[in-house]
């Protein structure tokens, strides 16, 4: 085994954006503000701000002064400001050694401003300086709550455009993601009457003048202002402009292309429909009143198909056994007769509902019949089942699939053997149960540790999501404890090591191309189990990737994971440096689509031997800085062609136009010719022969993880536990 140290997670504090923040407006002179304005515009961090959100931060910037041979920041200690430079001369030291000074107009400490970082280095006033400085809160609230407000107006207005007030919320949230801000000056002609209409604009800034309107020009020319739109069916028809458009002052717009909006949504008529087949699944009782999460009723959705009946036809007879399917009417009319009594269904009514939960082989009392050629919405119970397991769900209350802990496993019948893995707030053991010789993976958690780095909520929420999870290729649950001093996760042992071994060795880095195809094959399997309940990982990487005995990838460690309730976007910056997104440094809010660019980082790394982003010496600072440009390489003749591509369509700067992230969602990273060998189902049920099969001697070998022996022998020693207050303790009480 190759002997390393684990790369590092970060992570901020949680942005909670119901909480009452103002964001603070501190005066400055003009040449101040030219000063720090200038000071922001050579940082990667600020390079995305709009004019608006510069200026509020520059406003939220306090001034701080400091006299000569100050210590402004202290190498080591947790970050808590940036700074800009006035006046005066600063001077960086690494242990003590001098690497460098700053005059007017310099900064310094931005780390700070995105998650608890500990300084690099010392900074210490030269001179007497005058500097202004913000907080990390600060900062991210502004951005966070700026971009939320940005996305709320932005959506109302969307749902204000009568073809799109059809989709649902998630579709008009990725619609507003993908929009691109164009200005126009005064005067400027943006639509001309008779063009090709290709582009839709909302107005964020300023006025335009419609005019040249309709077939005659006798319609009365319209001034419009924000909030308003135009050029709508560009998205629709694509026919020619039946209008002109010009501005009438300076103009900041919102555009969205007929070409992008397919591309990222899928072509509007067939959005619509699956809107409207939602709508009416919704509206039968039984899935109205059942349990089923949304992003079960969303797979439901797609498996109902549509299908045409001509008059007279017989959908169902009585006395023969029952088709088990369900019929919402979208046209036409079906006659219904039972225990005789006959009624006529028209639009929008369904029948067969009951249907869904009788058993195979029922014998019907109901006769369907078509009495005007219809167009039905039909959903059977095998592909009900095929979602939800037994129909029987749809009759049970509460909150949906939540795994069962098993009784037979107490905290007191484990014993530790070794320890498989260390991590910020604990460790996770090698255990066997004392009775039965099971062994298990035991992950241990300081509460204490857990408190002092904010992360109480987060691990209670990996609880209850890894309690959701029930997939092949995502870590087993098995039963959670607590006592005084920690938290305990019973979870199924994977004994194989982690995918980082396989990946580096002490002879090579980076695994063959088929290789490498079948481990992200797996992994893209138990992303796609966590989207499907909307479920963000945020925390992948080689380390958090297990191989079982039979050579398979497990996901593990979802310490990170965020459910995404109402596809709502999350501010809060956590991860691994070296596979972070764009969109998660610059506090912009993020979802699931990370977890696309964290993919194919992974893939780059298997195929490679490196991250893209990283090599020997980089700091944190570069490092951030080529991840928000997206600037990486490949080493020539290295990585097969297919898999460049499927990379170079992951790794995109801009989520919305990132493969994962468009019309078809994970299919078309699965739909990738990279994948063409991979059989999904076989893949599934581990029928394919994985490409290295983990030798295991025993329930208790520990040889394919490193050893921690050292710390195992520190454990021993330690005989303090830390107290915890009443306070402390109710923080875990859902655990």
């Amino acid at each position: 085994m190759t002997s390393r140290l684990k790369r590092e997670n970060v992570f901020a504090p949680t942005i909670n954006l119901e909480e009452e923040f103002f964001t603070p407006n501190y005066p400055k002179s003009d040449a101040s503000i030219r000063l720090i304005d200038a000071s922001l515009s050579d940082n990667f961090i600020f390079a995305t701000l709009t004019s608006d959100e510069r200026m509020l931060l520059i406003d939220s910037m306090i001034m701080d002064t400091v006299e000569e041979d100050t210590v402004i920041i202290k190498q080591g200690t947790v970050g808590d400001f940036f700074y800009v430079l006035e006046e005066g001369q600063v001077s960086y030291t690494v242990d003590g050694n001098l690497v460098g000074s700053s005059t007017t107009g310099a900064s310094f400490g931005e780390l700070a401003l995105l998650y608890n970082c500990p300084r690099s280095c010392s900074c210490i006033a030269d001179t007497d300086c005058i500097m202004w400085k913000v907080d990390q809160k600060t900062f991210r609230f502004m951005l966070a709550n700026n971009n939320a407000n940005q996305m709320k107006d932005i959506h109302a207005v969307l749902k204000k455009v009568p073809f799109l007030s059809e989709l649902g919320d998630r579709t008009l949230s990725r619609l507003v993601d993908a929009m691109t801000t164009v200005t126009f000056p005064d005067e400027e002609r943006i639509i001309s009457k008779g063009d090709t209409g290709e582009v839709f604009y909302i107005l964020r800034q300023g006025t335009v003048r419609v005019h040249e309107i309709g077939d005659n020009n006798t319609i009365a020319d319209q001034v419009i202002g924000p909030g308003d739109w135009f050029g709508e069916r560009a998205l629709v028809t694509g026919e020619p402009r039946t209008a002109s458009v010009t501005s009438t002052s300076f103009c900041q717009t919102l555009c969205l292309s007929r070409e992008i909006f397919e591309k990222v949504l899928g072509p509007l008529k067939d959005l619509m429909e699956v809107a409207q087949r939602k709508r009416l699944l919704a509206g039968v009782p039984l899935f109205a009143t059942s349990n089923l999460q949304p992003f079960e009723m969303a797979r439901l959705t797609e498996l109902v198909t549509e299908f045409s009946y001509s008059k007279g036809k017989v959908l169902c007879e009585s006395g023969t056994c029952l088709n088990h399917v369900l019929y919402i009417i979208r046209s036409g009319r079906l006659k219904v007769e039972s225990g005789g009594k006959v009624t006529v269904l028209n639009e929008r009514d369904f029948t067969g509902e009951q249907s869904l939960l009788a058993k195979e082989g029922t014998i019907s009392e109901t006769t369907i019949t078509v009495e005007e050629t219809a167009i039905c919405e039909v959903l059977t119970k095998a592909a009900v089942e095929r979602v939800i397991g037994e129909t029987s769900r749809l009759l049970q209350k509460g909150s949906g699939f939540i795994k069962r802990q098993d009784p037979t496993v107490r905290l007191k019948d484990l014993i530790k053997f070794h320890i498989l893995g260390v991590g910020t707030f604990g460790k996770v053991w090698l255990v066997s149960h004392k009775r039965t010789g099971k062994a298990f993976a035991l992950k241990v958690l300081a509460k204490k540790e857990v408190i002092k780095h904010h992360q109480a909520e987060g691990v209670v929420r990996e609880k209850n999501i890894m309690a959701t999870c029930n997939h092949p290729f995502v870590v087993n649950l098995i039963c959670t404890f607590q006592d005084d001093h920690s938290l305990y996760m019973v979870i199924e042992l994977v004994q194989g090591g982690e995918l980082f071994s396989v990946i580096h060795t002490e002879t090579r880095d980076g695994i063959p191309n088929a290789n490498s195809r079948f481990y992200a094959a797996c992994i893209l399997e138990s992303l796609s189990h966590l989207h499907q309940r909307q479920i963000c990982y945020r925390d992948l990487k080689p380390e958090n990737i297990l191989i079982d005995r039979q050579g398979y990838c497990i996901l593990v460690d979802l310490g990170f994971a965020k459910v995404l309730k109402d596809n709502k976007k999350t501010y809060t910056l956590c991860g691994t440096p070296e596979y972070l997104s764009p969109e998660i440094i610059l506090s912009k809010g993020h979802d699931t689509g990370v977890d696309f660019w964290a993919f194919g980082v992974l893939i780059y790394e298997m195929v490679v031997g490196r991250s893209p982003f990283y090599s020997y010496g980089t700091d944190q600072v570069t490092l951030f800085k080529r991840i928000v440009q997206a600037r990486y390489f490949f080493p020539p003749g290295l990585v097969h062609d297919l898999a460049k591509n499927l990379i170079e369509r992951l790794i995109v700067r801009r989520q919305a136009y990132r493969l994962g992230c468009l019309a078809g969602g994970d299919i078309d990273i699965r739909d990738h010719a990279w994948f063409a060998s991979i059989d999904v189902d076989k893949l599934l049920k581990k029928k394919i022969r994985a490409p290295w099969i983990p030798r295991i001697r025993d329930p208790l070998d520990t040889s394919n993880f490193d050893s921690y022996l050292h710390i195992e022998q520190d454990e021993s020693k330690r005989t303090y536990k830390a107290q915890l207050s009443a306070h402390d303790q109710i923080l875990f009480l859902d655990f």
